[in-house]
């Protein structure tokens, strides 16, 4: 599922796009609701969007949400809603579930304007180091209240930035940085090593896809890395991954259009995608 945020004054326009499968044998109809709540359970926003589909086939349906003063997320104040997608058949069985923690927010590189949060100049320096999720004894299997000591600790020291070395943290760890308030630099996992054989730069352009596609959804994602770390790589890779990234995560053109409409209408763009 796509979602777009739109602020607008002090609302916001949530823009959904969900695109469904059905693997039965047999047509499907029904719909699909969506309900977003706040930090205490209060429903602030929901859509319904009718669903029929063939036996094996896919479809895309689009729906709209209006958010009134929705509360922006911050490294200081990293607020996150719930946003929970259900869909029910025709006889009001549900049949499928999603829920998902979602902060509303935007980012911004302006050249030599900088770093924008929200609409806003960040203001202030941006101070991270690097994440190596392994430990002692326990490798690569370390548990999530591990994760989450991490990431508190590396908040603690006055942290805001942390690139995920030198590959994709674990699930925990990402949401850990969601609820603290730190900016997380994904990294595609390779190192020093390049083959020329096509099925190796194909099985990183599958590493690329997959990481966005799992990772989009966090509002504390700052920049990806998806270029291999400290690798030669031919340009022509260079290339298809730059257009892979903009495939699955497309907001390199929703941030050209907010900072055309920001001195017009007064409003700026952020995106999440719900898989």
């Amino acid at each position: 599922m796509w979602l777009q945020i739109i602020f607008q004054k002090k609302n916001a326009d949530v823009l959904l796009k969900l695109n469904i499968k059905n693997d039965s044998k047999k047509p499907f109809n029904g719909k699909a609701v969506f309900s977003l709540a706040d930090r205490q359970g209060k429903e602030v926003a929901s859509c319904k969007i009718k669903i029929n589909i063939r036996n094996g086939k896919s479809v895309t349906k689009e729906g709209k949400m209006k958010v009134t003063e929705p509360k922006l997320w911050t490294p200081s104040s990293p607020y996150l809603y719930n946003l929970y997608v259900r869909v029910y058949d025709d006889k009001g069985n549900v049949t499928d579930g999603y829920k998902r923690r979602i902060g509303i927010r935007s980012i911004e590189f302006k050249g030599k304007d900088g770093f924008w949060l929200n609409g806003k100049p960040y203001g202030k320096p941006l101070i991270g180091a690097n994440r190596h999720q392994d430990y002692a004894i326990v490798g690569n299997a370390v548990a999530n209240s591990a994760h989450w000591r991490d990431a508190k600790k590396l908040k603690d020291l006055g942290l805001e930035v942390i690139r995920n070395a030198h590959c994709p943290q674990d699930p925990a760890f990402m949401d850990a940085c969601d609820e603290l308030g730190l900016f997380v630099i994904v990294n595609t996992p390779g190192w020093q090593f390049w083959n020329e054989k096509p099925v190796f730069a194909k099985r990183v352009y599958n590493d690329i896809r997959n990481i966005i596609r799992r990772d989009r959804n966090h509002p504390c994602v700052w920049l990806w890395e998806p270029i291999l770390n400290e690798t030669w790589y031919p340009a022509n890779f260079a290339k298809n991954v730059l257009e892979l990234v903009h495939k699955e995560y497309p907001y390199l053109h929703a941030t050209r259009l907010a900072t055309h409409k920001l001195k017009v209408l007064k409003f700026f763009l952020c995106n999440f995608v719900i898989l």
